[in-house]
């Protein structure tokens, strides 16, 4: 397999070890702000999936011939951003990693799956998408919670907005990185291209259409 395919999975293991640790700040967050009872246990339940998800994608990784490609796992993408209190924290740690990164983590992981055809990549990616469905309810629900909680979370939102679509939209290979080969395709990448057209998608028919129920320009 060629580099560009083990260094992708080798970013796969790091976001779902931080993931893993995000989905669990939220629920430690979700504890002491007093989010309910069943979305608790669903953040829960999303930091043994991430986990899951993680050492799946190892052992796709290794079945692919990268066993011995490092995982970067800076601090820094292990730990939620704090400081504006206990509901602002919350409120963009749900908003970013789930309402955003999970609503798009669906498509994103479908377009993976449709062009893979390599049997432990296949197998990866169709676990991790089975769950993704549930971390996105889960960022929607905490954050009409979190609404019911405290008037300013909408507005909070709105502002916070911006920034947060700015960081999805930049993500993923650069755009003049060279083609990707059919190899590649076959063990679950996508390019630039691909992506940036699913999250402009993804955006206007689905992210900011659930933000606007909620009275949230997006």
């Amino acid at each position: 397999m060629t580099p560009r395919v083990h260094e992708e999975w080798a970013r796969r293991v790091a976001a779902e070890y931080g993931s893993a640790a995000i989905a669990a700040q939220v629920l430690t967050w979700g504890i002491q702000a007093g989010l309910p009872p069943a979305l608790l246990h669903t953040a829960a339940r999303i930091v043994r999936d991430e986990l899951d998800h993680a050492a799946i994608a190892h052992a796709c990784l290794s079945d692919l011939g990268g066993a011995d490609t490092p995982i970067h796992l800076a601090p820094e993408h292990l730990t939620v951003p704090q400081g504006s209190g206990l509901v602002a924290d919350l409120t963009r740690a749900v908003v970013r990693n789930f309402c955003i990164g999970e609503t798009l983590a669906v498509p994103y992981f479908a377009a993976m799956r449709k062009s893979c055809t390599h049997p432990e990549a296949a197998a990866a990616l169709e676990r991790i998408l089975a769950d993704e469905a549930v971390h996105r309810a889960f960022g929607w629900d905490a954050l009409d919670a979190l609404i019911d909680l405290d008037p300013a979370v909408a507005p909070f939102v709105s502002a916070a907005l911006p920034e947060l679509r700015a960081t999805f939209a930049g993500y993923a290979a650069p755009p003049d990185a060279p083609p990707l080969s059919v190899e590649e395709r076959a063990c679950g990448l996508i390019d630039h291209a691909d992506y940036a057209a699913l999250f402009a998608q993804v955006w206007t028919e689905d992210i900011a259409v659930r933000f606007a129920r909620r009275g949230i320009a997006a």
